[in-house]
């Protein structure tokens, strides 16, 4: 069993490192925060002014809320992979016995 999580945990650092050496960054949002209007404009000014901060908020909540989603959906297929990968060791292959570990240097 302890070899089990062994093979694992080094499946999983294998692919943690190989995605961060792949991945690039994320998309900057495009929200754009609105200027504040000097405090002697007129009423009409500070409302659109709000108005625009309403639009500044929406913008970023929706980014926030389509990156956690789309975070979610790379860990699940993240999940899915090493579920696969650990399926198929227990599965198709003999260890200890033909992948012994640590490797024998013959």
């Amino acid at each position: 069993m302890i070899l089990w999580t062994k093979i694992t945990v080094l499946v999983a650092a294998a692919s943690l490192a190989l995605a961060a050496e792949a991945h690039s960054p994320g998309p900057e949002h495009p929200c754009r925060a609105p200027a504040r209007p000097a405090d002697e404009q007129n009423d009409a000014h500070w409302q659109g002014f709000l108005e625009s901060v309403d639009g500044f908020r929406r913008c970023v909540s929706d980014f926030v809320s389509a990156n956690q989603a789309a975070a979610q959906a790379h860990n699940e297929a993240a999940r899915l992979a090493a579920a696969e990968w650990n399926g198929f060791v227990r599965s198709s292959l003999n260890v200890p016995q033909d992948f012994p570990w640590p490797p024998d240097n013959d």
